[in-house]
């Protein structure tokens, strides 16, 4: 492992880019993020594995595209080629990306959730309103370099109010279940000689978490009415 860059060794090594322009002028604490994760992780990957070193490269690319300000200063991707889609949809570039902001690129507009109502700031409220940490892990590695295909968990507890603006004067809204809610999906990354990310396409259903955190959902009374647990539009539907 010693040719690796050390986005594939450790989680967190960006976070000693203290040089580099990050938002809010300071590095990200992903302490509690952390340490929910050693606690709720559902599997253990052998150090020096795929499943670790694809792990490790995520999760710093996680950090990077939510937090850096500057393109240029974001190691794991290969800048003049780095683009990102959802389902098989619109192509997003590393500029748009930090725009809008990893949440909004990843949900886009659906039933529950409107990222065309929503910006950088307010969809990471909204998330770290309802979930105090909102963990990630690696289920299963499929390939290595340089395609990339594997299997994800993202989940968290709901231990706070979901507020959603949907457009139009409508707003969602729904109390805290202080249940866990998780999601599951497979995301595809090409990566270059030097593991910087090029591609990357993950494919899953952007309602089913809102339609878990929308669970006890508020009617126009005021009144929480349980959802069944069903609608929203299925991702790989075509397209009307």
């Amino acid at each position: 492992m010693a040719n690796l860059p050390d986005f594939m060794t450790d989680p967190n090594a960006v976070l000693n880019d203290k040089d580099h322009e990050w938002r809010y002028n300071r590095l990200p604490d992903y302490k509690k993020v952390n340490e929910a994760f050693d606690k709720e992780k559902s599997v253990d990957h052998e150090e020096g594995s795929l499943n670790w070193l694809v792990s490790n490269l995520v999760k710093n690319w996680e950090k990077e595209m939510s937090y850096k300000l500057n393109p240029d200063q974001i190691r794991t991707i290969n800048r003049e080629k780095y683009r990102f889609s959802v389902n098989g949809g619109e192509w997003h570039s590393v500029e748009n990306m930090l725009k809008i902001g990893t949440y909004n690129a990843l949900i886009g507009d659906t039933e529950l959730y409107k990222a065309s109502e929503s910006d950088f700031s307010d969809s990471h409220k909204l998330f770290k309103r309802c979930l105090r940490t909102f963990s990630w892990e690696v289920i299963e590695a499929y390939s290595g370099p340089p395609t990339v295909a594997f299997k994800w968990r993202h989940w968290g507890t709901m231990t706070g109010d979901l507020k959603v603006n949907l457009g139009n004067g409508q707003k969602l809204e729904a109390e805290a279940t202080n249940e866990v809610v998780e999601t599951f999906g497979v995301t595809v990354a090409k990566v270059n000689e030097k593991f910087e990310i090029e591609d990357l396409e993950t494919f899953y259903d952007p309602s089913d978490l809102m339609r878990q955190l929308s669970k006890k959902k508020k009617g126009g009374d005021g009144q929480v009415a349980t959802t069944s647990g069903e609608g929203g539009k299925c991702p790989f539907a075509p397209s009307q």
